[in-house]
């Protein structure tokens, strides 16, 4: 008789995930900021003291953060897509075409970003409901984004 007033454990477990991850992501969006402004400003430094040569470096650094950066901005979007359809995605056995690439693209996102350990959590929800139906429905940007941020680490 209750369980109608009570809301389903998968919705309530995925808004909580959800806020916190934002919550995080604002944090690591304030760091990340200050840190693309620090070498922006010391790669200008570094070119009017003559030294070009070193603002490579920085320059490379730039691009890392930018890049993760990037990512960050993807997930947070595919969160909010999957935040207004959480009534839907719990009503249907099926992921709901306006989350079809949201959810295996933050599946993805979980295994790579080891600071944001409630997409982990989120990960575990979605392959209970859906299993690995939507891997075909990845987001290839996050894909390309990832292999690129492995290349300008390595080098």
């Amino acid at each position: 008789m209750l369980r109608g007033f009570r809301k389903p454990r998968f919705v309530t477990k995925c808004k909580s995930d959800i806020k916190m991850t934002k919550m995080r992501l604002e944090a690591i969006k304030k760091k990340r900021n200050a840190v693309q402004k620090f070498l922006k400003n010391d790669m200008a430094d570094l070119l009017s003291s003559g030294l070009g040569i070193n603002a490579y470096g920085r320059a490379e650094g730039l691009l890392v953060e930018q890049n993760m950066s990037a990512c960050y901005e993807s997930t947070e979007n595919f969160l909010g897509c999957i935040s207004s359809h959480l009534s839907l995605m719990q009503s249907q056995s099926e992921c709901p075409e306006e989350c079809k690439e949201a959810v295996p693209s933050l599946m993805y996102a979980a295994a790579r970003f080891s600071d944001l350990p409630e997409l982990r959590d989120l990960r575990t929800l979605f392959s209970e409901k859906y299993g690995n139906s939507l891997d075909p429905f990845l987001n290839k940007e996050v894909i390309i984004q990832n292999l690129l941020f492995k290349l300008l680490v390595i080098e």
